[in-house]
């Protein structure tokens, strides 16, 4: 069993854990940059082989079978239930109404049981809900990524390495999960790009800072009584001056982002480039591969390369 400022949390015995390619939430619902920064010391122990356990057989799920550990749900009498079993369908975490499983990698769990977070090693053992709920659990917490873990103890962030340890010393007033190696965190009220040791990439003199695709950050500042937007890359460069008025969420399944310029709408691809130029007098986000745009007071749809298409 691992302790963190006398938080229990269940220790995560793996090798492997997510790459660094993609970005598994955009925000998350803990998203707050809030609290003071505190000292938070860790007690490694070793992990308890005295649990008591029980497997109770699935009853009533929908799941499939042919990638080891997977997640399963079901609805009984307007109460819905997850819980993960092995590649043979036996239960290893128990169907439980106070249960969400947040994700699935390699030989390890992340669940949300009642308030807290916990990482579930999936070596084998069986746990019951008393184990679960013997346990404290994190405040809030990420999927792994780039062999990191952002997670949360009494408002205050860090990150976490595949052997459960404190992966260096520092905490955080806001964090996110890595991608590209790269991680957007803010301490003393300012953001900065670090890398996987914690090390600085940039330092980020912006009002505000959010991710949009896992190659760019939007960067916002006030400027004449107005919001202004960017993009930095992922070493803190900046790839467009802050010009535009509004910003879209980046649309990875189109691998767009919807921008405004004064009186005209266009589109950006994942690398904050423009690719549909700024022409339109309106236009829309996209949705099933089109967006519908206005353009010479003709509305028409287009797709992402901002061919018209049939609507």
């Amino acid at each position: 069993m691992v302790k963190i400022t006398g938080t229990a949390v269940f220790v995560i015995a793996m090798a492997s854990l997510l790459g660094c390619g993609g970005i598994s939430h955009r925000q998350s619902p803990e998203n707050t940059q809030k609290g003071e920064q505190g000292e938070l010391a860790e007690t490694i122990e070793a992990k308890s082989s005295s649990m008591e356990h029980s497997h109770p057989a699935p009853d009533n799920t929908e799941s499939h079978y042919d990638r080891g550990y997977t997640k399963i749900s079901k609805r009984e009498n307007d109460e819905y239930y997850e819980g993960i079993i092995d590649a043979n369908g036996k239960q290893v975490v128990p169907l439980c109404t106070r249960l969400l499983v947040a994700d699935i990698a390699g030989n390890v769990a992340l669940i949300q049981f009642e308030t807290k977070f916990l990482f579930v090693p999936l070596d084998g053992s069986v746990y019951s809900k008393d184990d679960l709920a013997s346990v404290n659990g994190f405040q809030y917490a990420e999927p792994y990524q780039c062999g990191l873990a952002m997670v949360s103890v009494d408002d205050v962030r860090f990150y976490i390495n595949s052997n459960f340890e404190k992966a260096f010393d520092s905490n955080f007033e806001f964090a996110e999960s890595f991608h590209q190696n790269r991680a957007l965190v803010m301490s003393d009220k300012k953001y900065r790009i670090i890398d996987t040791d914690g090390k600085t990439v940039a330092d980020l003199n912006f009002d505000q800072v959010m991710l949009q695709s896992e190659w760019c950050w939007q960067v916002i500042n006030k400027v004449g009584g107005k919001y202004k937007n960017g993009f930095v890359d992922l070493n803190g460069r900046l790839i467009t001056e802050l010009v535009y008025d509004k910003v879209g969420y980046y649309d990875p399944e189109v691998k767009r982002i919807w921008v405004r310029c004064g009186d005209r709408y266009g589109f950006l691809d994942e690398h904050a480039k423009v690719v549909i130029p700024l022409k339109y007098e309106y236009a829309e986000i996209f949705s099933r591969g089109k967006a519908k745009v206005i353009l010479d007071g003709r509305t028409f749809f287009i797709d992402p390369e901002g061919n018209e298409v049939n609507d």
